[in-house]
């Protein structure tokens, strides 16, 4: 961070201009599309990198490495917020599940109270597997925010959470209707 203390806003990519012409064209554009189109390509890219740069040596996807991610934070934790925090809907999740206790990575185990519930547990193999990709996957991180000031890097955070529980609250609001 820190590394252009005096820069100014980098050029707009050929496919932001266009879109952005082409919204204003049909009277639609507002600067927040720039931020919402510019964070789906960012994630994406980094989707995609870290699939071919990281996740293929272990054969795992990076929907697979973000519910392993959820496992190795919660460690024992219900498929419904599994899913949810994984930001898939349980039926993804479900096949997911199955690829990743194939390898041994984690194992479905019904509720003790409520048999319609299974908890899922990360195994040692799971818990080894993150171990060696997580460093991967934060050099990645790492890179991503690199060019950015210390002041850019906290306004960003700051942004980001914003724009979460504005969602958040939002979709809450919108689901209990």
């Amino acid at each position: 961070m820190d590394n252009f203390k005096n820069k100014t806003h980098p050029q707009l990519s050929d496919a932001e201009e266009r879109a952005k012409q082409h919204l204003i064209s049909v009277g639609l554009y507002s600067r927040s599309v720039s931020i919402i189109s510019n964070t789906f390509r960012l994630t994406s890219i980094i989707r995609n990198f870290s699939e071919n740069q990281v996740l293929k040596e272990f054969n795992l996807s990076f929907s697979g490495f973000t519910v392993m991610w959820v496992i190795w934070v919660w460690r024992d934790i219900e498929t419904a917020k599994l899913a949810k925090n994984a930001g898939i809907a349980k039926s993804t999740l479900t096949g997911i599940l199955k690829t990743l206790e194939k390898h041994g990575y984690c194992k479905r185990i019904p509720h003790s109270s409520d048999a319609r519930r299974v908890i899922v547990h990360i195994s040692k193999a799971g818990e080894d597997l993150m171990e060696k990709i997580f460093p991967k996957f934060h050099k990645i991180e790492e890179m991503a925010v690199s060019d950015l000031t210390s002041d850019e890097f906290e306004t960003t955070i700051d942004s980001l959470r914003t724009m979460l529980h504005t969602m958040e609250k939002f979709t809450k609001k919108n689901n209990s209707k």
